[in-house]
């Protein structure tokens, strides 16, 4: 170092100068305040995973395979909808999810799902796809196969994720049938 830029650079030290510490609390006020509103819009945006979404699903399974009607219409938000059949009418609303659920889960069903495809956003998450269900016949000891698309839209309800649509749209199926028929 020459010594004029030495003598310069020790003026600089000796010399106090407010403006470094101004810089350095405006640079850290902003820094913190623009992390603040990213945790800020984090919790705003509540999105699933696909792992989260697929577990939701299993869930559900397994409430399907408790045969507690209670505990499927604790799954679905009180305004739901759901289709338990192609062209069938609509049952609305959690009691009436309920009922439907009581006449069902006395036919042992059974589902699997074929396909699934999954797509998220902030409060939302779709999964829909193709779904095979077994289910007790009418005559004892028989099982019936009834089979189609499916979609189920969830929901972010008072910090619980719930089904606000599904869509079984399943019809009768022969063993056999192609899936692409699906």
């Amino acid at each position: 170092m020459s010594s004029c830029t030495s003598a310069k650079f020790s003026a600089l030290i000796r010399m106090p100068d407010f403006r470094l510490p101004m810089i350095v609390m405006l640079g850290a006020a902003l820094f913190f305040s623009s992390h603040a509103r990213a945790d800020t819009s984090k919790t705003a945006c509540a999105k699933l995973t696909t792992v989260q979404v697929m577990q939701l699903m299993n869930v559900w399974k397994a409430g399907l395979a408790s045969g507690n009607a209670e505990k499927m219409a604790s799954f679905y938000t009180d305004d739901a909808v759901l289709v338990p059949k192609k062209d069938a009418p609509p049952i609305k609303g959690r009691d009436a999810i309920r009922a439907y659920y009581a006449d069902l889960l006395s036919r042992h069903p059974h589902p699997r799902f074929i396909s699934t495809k999954i797509s998220t956003d902030c409060g939302v998450a779709t999964v829909k796809g193709a779904v095979i269900y077994q289910i007790t016949g009418k005559r004892k000891g028989t099982r019936e196969l009834l089979g189609g698309h499916y979609k189920v839209d969830f929901a972010l309800h008072e910090n619980v994720w719930q089904i606000t649509n599904q869509a079984l749209a399943t019809e009768p199926r022969k063993l056999g049938d192609p899936l692409a028929s699906l």
